[in-house]
């Protein structure tokens, strides 16, 4: 082989282990994002489950341990919008004014989507008028409208703040363009106790004031030694003759732990219980359960008290309808008659009124059980039937 010929295999060789290093290099690089992308998406998938277990805790009423487990994940994840969104929200429940407005304003910044960002804008308003800071609650409920003119809520809470600085001539102005704007608007319908409220108070800026949690943590509950049984009957008693038109308060207990209780006549109770809270709630005579979001509007409110929590009670029934129905027809078939009833009332439906509320969980119990009993417009068993299930 001719020198000349030598030069060029050599040439060759070297310019195909250029190629073949360069391909590994690109190589190793890939395989490392790829290992960089997994490992990323790992964690997504922890945090996701980490914050759906946190949004449980809320649910099930676990207010501080569900706060506790938000911080969390914001410490690990400090650029996650709507974990910094869902624990100003447990803070806004929580009474904890100052920490709701910042983390609101922290998700803002990081975007959120336009239902979440728009709640976002309403409520740091709402609480910075709260907090009498009434500049600062005009500034961000402008800023809210400027980018999502169309939404009349915001338009509702401006003209609160109108009101609050001397301004009733604006505030009736912008009240107006909100409710022409708002006829069909779900956020309107969905804060409809929050607007009355505070249409109607619109001298008072904090209802029920801020709660001290270091102190209210301190705070020893008596331990209530009446059994299910008992606080059932204190209702039974006086349960005649206005029945479902009575305004009855059943003593707080978690009733829904309760229905597949290895005591008959503790399920019983349980489930009566139950069906006495939806009946009186679709007759309108009282309302066991609130959306957590609008209790601080409903009187004296302290989050560490115990709450009725739909959530709870809608898994339980749905979780353990065919045994409840066998067991408890009369009763199952009247409580299923009253949440369809109020469910169909609801412009919104209950799992939108009720934003804590598991909307999956909820509308299979729609869809598996209020809407064909709807369908089917069977009659209710006699009344005395009733009465006699309920012992």
């Amino acid at each position: 082989m001719e020198r000349r010929e030598v030069d060029q295999c050599l040439s060759d060789l070297h310019f195909v282990c250029n190629r073949v290093l360069l391909l590994i290099k690109i190589t190793v690089e890939v395989v490392y994002n790829i290992q960089k992308f997994s490992d990323t998406m790992k964690g997504l998938s922890r945090m996701e489950e980490s914050l759906k277990a946190a949004l449980e805790l809320r649910r099930d009423g676990n207010l501080l341990e569900s706060k506790r487990l938000l911080d969390e994940l914001i410490s690990q994840h400090p650029e996650h919008a709507m974990l910094h969104y869902e624990c100003a929200w447990s803070c806004d429940i929580l009474k904890q004014e100052e920490d709701a407005i910042s983390l609101y304003q922290r998700a803002l910044k990081l975007g959120l989507p336009k239902k979440e960002a728009i709640n976002a804008y309403v409520q740091t308003g709402s609480l910075y008028r709260q907090l009498g800071q009434f500049a600062e609650s005009e500034k961000i409920l402008m800023e809210g409208m400027l980018q999502f003119w169309e939404v009349g809520l915001l338009k509702v809470f401006y003209a609160f703040i109108m009101y609050d600085l001397g301004k009733p001539g604006e505030a009736m102005r912008w009240m107006t363009h909100a409710l022409l704007d708002s006829t069909e608007n779900q956020e309107i319908f969905l804060n409809q106790r929050v607007i009355g409220y505070v249409g109607s108070n619109l001298d008072i800026q904090n209802p029920g004031g801020s709660l001290d949690l270091n102190i209210a943590n301190k705070v020893e509950i008596a331990e209530n030694r009446k059994t299910i049984i008992e606080k059932v009957d204190a209702v039974l008693k006086v349960f005649e003759p206005t029945y479902f038109h009575g305004a009855w308060v059943f003593e707080f207990d978690r009733y829904d732990l309760h229905f597949t209780d290895s005591n008959n006549e503790t399920r019983r109770a349980a489930v009566a219980a139950f069906a006495i809270m939806v009946g009186i709630w679709e007759t309108g005579s009282a309302q066991s359960f609130m959306p957590q979001h609008e209790r601080k509007y409903s009187g004296d409110y302290n989050p560490l008290e115990p709450h009725f929590e739909l959530n709870g009670y809608i898994n339980a029934f749905y979780s353990n309808f065919n045994n409840l129905q066998q067991e408890f027809p009369i009763m199952t078939a009247y409580t299923i008659d009253s949440l369809g009833a109020i469910d169909e009332r609801s412009k919104l439906g209950l799992d939108k009124e009720f934003p804590e509320i598991d909307s999956t969980l909820f509308e299979k119990f729609r869809q598996e059980i209020l809407l064909p009993n709807r369908k089917l417009k069977k009659k209710l068993p006699p009344f005395d039937e009733f009465l006699e299930e309920i012992g």
